[in-house]
């Protein structure tokens, strides 16, 4: 905290297992939950000092993650909404905009992009 200014933004990643928890991912759900409540008490602790902070939570990407014991991608992410998994690139701006002084008046918040699965 001593090397942040008034300005700062500190961006944390939950996911959409923190508000819709899967049984398979018990320990996973867990810690994005964590997540959740350490962004929002964290922001109020900080807000005087002028530092933002905010969490993204994402739903279904293609990451790394799925290839390392995933058998079967057939229907990876077709629960969704949008009837897809969403593409990394996609996160990226949400992580640019909480960044910049655009997003000035948001702390303590938690953006879903989840392709409309459970979100925040």
């Amino acid at each position: 905290m001593p090397h942040l200014k008034p300005g700062a933004a500190i961006i944390n990643t939950s996911s959409v297992e923190a508000y819709t928890p899967s049984e398979a991912f018990l320990d996973y759900a867990q810690t994005k939950a964590c997540i959740v409540a350490f962004t929002k008490s964290l922001a109020k602790q900080v807000a005087e000092q002028g530092i933002r902070v905010n969490a993204v939570a994402p739903g279904p990407f293609w990451t790394p993650m799925q290839t390392t014991g995933w058998a079967d991608f057939s229907r990876f992410g077709n629960e969704t909404p949008l009837g897809r998994p969403g593409q990394p690139a996609e996160l990226g701006p949400l992580y640019v905009f909480l960044a910049s002084q655009e997003s000035s008046y948001a702390t303590g918040q938690v953006y879903g992009a989840s392709g409309g699965e459970g979100q925040p």
